[in-house]
């Protein structure tokens, strides 16, 4: 009976974890449409031209996601080593053939299309450490998490800041931490672990100067209003705006003249202001309801 129950509930999370990622998907197209058709029509005469390349992006993960849910997940332990050495070469290359976007070298370029391949390492490394974590017992010093997880994982840690990407690179890290918390490691090394990554992540912000005043802008936007903190401050207007309701999908006001990056960094400012706390609310149920089904 508890096997059922069991069983039952692993096929309830399964179908959440489905339609709430379908969900998100349709959602965000929607919203991406609604932040860039006015400047997209403005700029290049198309208001559909980063909906149909959402769109695209979006169906190719569909794609995937049908078929990779069809493969036994265990065929993958073979195929990590050469996955992760793959990414590794790829975050290595970026930075020599990649052209430099706003200052940094993260993505390779063919034609219309971009692949980052940091994003692809984040993925080839939790299979990696998963496979690695499968054949051993959970690390119980600080040597046996080292060796080797640590060091590969520090290693795409660095060349990924050098990028520069220190995002990415946090939210590597963060992954590879839920991956040992599941796995049993002790709450004292992990704690001790922790430490050690978010003193390096300190420091990688305080050697630049540009991560630093992120930082200020981010803690207090309105000293630089028209600087630093111009996108931050921007979002804040907008999503004040929205009030409980929102102004209504479309005509938010922000994305066309004010708010930097709407349809990327700052989707969630559209978000809010168009659909106001009601749909801020919803996205934000949405990915809980992702995170509890996944865990």
């Amino acid at each position: 009976m508890g096997s059922k129950r069991r069983s039952d509930r692993g096929q309830l999370e399964q179908k959440l974890l489905i339609l709430v990622t379908l969900g998100l998907v349709a959602f965000g197209l929607v919203m991406v449409f609604s932040a860039t058709s006015a400047s997209a029509t403005l700029g290049e005469g198309d208001p559909m031209k980063f909906l149909v390349k959402q769109g695209l992006y979006a169906v190719a993960g569909l794609v995937l996601l049908a078929v990779l849910t069809r493969v036994d997940y265990h065929a993958l332990r073979p195929l990590a080593p050469l996955l992760l050495v793959g990414s590794f070469v790829a975050c290595a290359a970026v930075l020599v053939v990649g052209p430099a976007i706003n200052g940094a070298h993260r993505w390779f370029v063919l034609g219309p299309v971009s692949l980052q391949p940091a994003e692809v390492a984040k993925l080839t490394v939790g299979i990696w450490v998963c496979a690695v974590l499968a054949r051993r017992p959970a690390p119980r010093s600080m040597a046996e998490l080292m060796k080797p997880v640590g060091f590969v994982v520090c290693a795409f840690g660095a060349i990924i800041v050098i990028e520069p990407d220190l995002g990415t690179t946090i939210t590597l890290f963060l992954m590879v931490a839920g991956i040992l918390l599941v796995s049993g490691i002790p709450l004292r090394l992990f704690a001790l672990a922790g430490s050690f990554a978010v003193g390096a992540g300190l420091l990688a912000i305080w050697m630049e100067p540009y991560r630093r005043e992120r930082v200020f802008s981010f803690l207090d936007p309105w000293q630089d209003a028209e600087g630093a903190g111009f996108q931050n401050v921007q979002a804040i207007i907008g999503m004040g705006s929205g009030g409980v309701t929102g102004e209504g999908l479309g005509q938010g006001i922000q994305k066309v003249n004010f708010l930097p990056e709407a349809h990327t960094d700052m989707i969630f400012a559209v978000v809010g202001e168009e659909l106001g706390l009601v749909g801020s609310a919803v996205v934000i149920a949405g990915f809980a309801v992702f995170a509890w089904a996944g865990f």
